[in-house]
């Protein structure tokens, strides 16, 4: 390489190594942003991590940049955030992790009724659509989980169901089972969207499935291994209406999950 050539070479790692430290200085920034602004909102700290990227494209493309958060003492309820890149304003959805844990008390009381057993774990995600996020002023972690559907539109959800389970499992009455906790589900008429997995784990694995859910990355891909569950299957809700009937979620009994 020529002594020009290599000049050239210079001055481009140069520019590069100032724009990284403009972004570093930004990012830092934009942490501090959304820590303050998380605080003041919720009346409690946030670990703020990720800052620049992780999810996809910011809800108004590269106008804003995106973030991760959560409580020091409870790193489970990990959740979006993002900002604008004049720090003018701030979005989050941790609301909707709030009123999921409570949506999760709900339904685990509903299923319990549909497929009379005591032994069911939830876990819920609610989406707000999209990257959409709640409304700004929707602060009160206190709120109903009745209150907080009125005051923000819930696009659709996914609902993962543990049962503590036995071999011999009758698939049949269970797809009928599966069924009637969709038609729960829509009486809600809270939900344009959803969809339902249902586990039937073997006892071991569903003895720490309410703690070991958080760490094991894909729910979908490790409990339908042969050694966690017995069985599985899934229901689909799209714009408020059942999209498969009692012998297509028999049908969907040990569909082989393929990790994308």
């Amino acid at each position: 390489m020529n002594f020009n050539g290599r000049l050239v070479l210079r001055i481009v790692m140069l520019l590069s190594l100032v724009t990284l430290m403009g972004c570093g200085q930004k990012y830092k920034d934009a942490e501090d942003k959304i820590s303050r602004y998380l605080n003041e909102k919720y009346g409690e700290e946030f670990v703020v991590e990720n800052v620049g990227g992780g999810y996809g494209s910011g809800i108004f493309s590269t106008d804003t940049i995106k973030a991760e958060a959560y409580p020091p003492n409870s790193p489970r309820h990990r959740f979006r955030a993002e900002i604008t890149k004049d720090f003018s304003k701030v979005w989050d959805n941790y609301m909707n992790m709030i009123m999921a844990d409570k949506f999760d008390d709900k339904m685990i009381k509903v299923s319990q009724e549909v497929f009379e057993q005591k032994d069911i774990w939830v876990k819920t995600h609610l989406d707000s659509g999209g990257l959409s996020f709640p409304a700004h002023d929707l602060n009160n972690k206190n709120i109903s989980i009745e209150d907080y559907f009125k005051a923000e539109k819930i696009n659709g959800l996914a609902v993962d169901l543990f049962i503590k389970s036995e071999p011999d499992i009758d698939k049949e009455r269970q797809a009928e089972k599966v069924d009637q906790l969709v038609d729960r589900i829509l009486a809600l008429e809270e939900f344009k969207h959803g969809f339902i997995s249902v586990f039937y784990l073997k006892p071991s694995a569903f003895e720490h499935v309410s703690t070991e859910f958080y760490t094991v990355g894909e729910a979908l891909h490790y409990y339908t291994r042969k050694e966690m569950s017995y069985t599985h299957t899934f229901a689909k809700i799209f714009d408020a209406k059942k999209v498969y009937s009692v012998q297509e979620i028999l049908s969907h009994f040990d569909w082989e999950y393929t990790k994308s």
